[in-house]
């Protein structure tokens, strides 16, 4: 053997040497990340279920007087074609006390609005499963999607950084999705706190505990303000083929803004209202797109939820 060959082969030694110590080296990193790995999985796996809606059993009962008026929200999430002129998102926040049944609403709303899946996320504090769950609604993008959050309000109370911005970030981006109805429940709820602006529809069921914040009384100024936000969205309600009956428009005007705290509730109003005309022109309850004193004040209790 020449000696240049021996070189050669005293080298490759040394290179296998070297990657067997460093491949032993590096072994329990290895395996520290796959149990890791494996880990995060299992949680994900506990905290997020895929459902076929199909396949949901519903014991509900005592809520027939809601569910009516909520028929609405209900088309709009079966019939999204019919709705795309609005701009509302599909977000919801269903608050009540424990065990009043606020999930069986959900899976009600998911049943007559005809979805195809339910996407749960049982435990909205794993940030895995809420990046989990955007990529399912995602994966479903050809068919109708409820994906529910339960006891949102536990998430608020840890005010976990990462977490409310991935929550955050789910719920603005799939509430854009015209496939997609987005409902979160709550027990605990605060009057324009976090859950509050998250969700523009705000559903609260009988003897829903509602906390009173201190807000700072709104100047003449930005009352004034207000005002002309709300003729704004009263112009181009009416400029979009919408009409009054039995309210006139400084009735409106007024109406809303004796209520509202900032102008994303005026829009919300706005839009609810426009949603229930239309609801109601197509079972033919109206042959035109009316908006009354009635529709104003059922949209306001939709967007603003006051203490009882």
């Amino acid at each position: 053997m020449e000696a240049g060959d021996t070189t050669s082969l005293i080298s490759d030694q040394i290179i296998l040497i070297a990657t067997v110590v460093g491949a032993v080296a590096t072994l329990p990193t290895l395996i520290e990340f796959l149990i890791d790995r494996r880990k995060r999985r299992e949680r994900i796996a506990l905290s997020l279920d895929d459902l076929a809606v199909a396949d949901l059993v519903v014991r509900l009962a005592g809520v027939d007087s809601l569910l009516a008026d909520i028929a609405d929200l209900i088309d709009r999430a079966k019939n999204p074609e019919a709705y795309a002129s609005l701009k509302l998102g599909n977000e919801i926040l269903i608050i009540g006390p424990a065990l009043s049944g606020k999930k069986a609403l959900a899976y009600r709303i998911a049943k007559d609005a005809g979805m195809d899946r339910l996407i749960v996320v049982y435990n909205a504090r794993n940030a895995d499963a809420l990046v989990k769950a955007k990529s399912l609604v995602q994966h479903y993008r050809r068919q109708k999607v409820m994906l529910l959050l339960p006891r949102l309000d536990n998430v608020v109370e840890h005010e976990d950084e990462e977490v409310l911005a991935e929550l955050e970030a789910l719920v603005d981006t799939t509430a854009s999705m015209s496939n997609v109805q987005v409902i979160a429940t709550a027990v605990d709820f605060q009057q324009a706190g976090l859950l509050d602006n998250m969700f523009g529809i705000v559903l609260a069921l009988p003897g829903s505990p509602v906390a009173r914040v201190r807000e700072q009384a709104l100047s003449e100024e930005a009352r004034r303000m207000l005002g002309d936000v709300a003729r704004f969205y009263l112009a181009e309600t009416k400029a979009a083929g919408f009409t009054l009956a039995g309210i006139d428009d400084h009735a409106i005007v007024e109406r809303i803004t004796r209520v509202a705290r900032n102008p994303a509730d005026i829009e919300d109003i706005s839009m609810l209202a426009r949603t229930t005309a239309l609801y109601r022109r197509r079972i033919g309850a109206t042959k035109t797109l009316e908006v009354t004193g009635e529709i104003i004040d059922r949209s306001i209790r939709r967007v603003i939820v006051e203490p009882v």
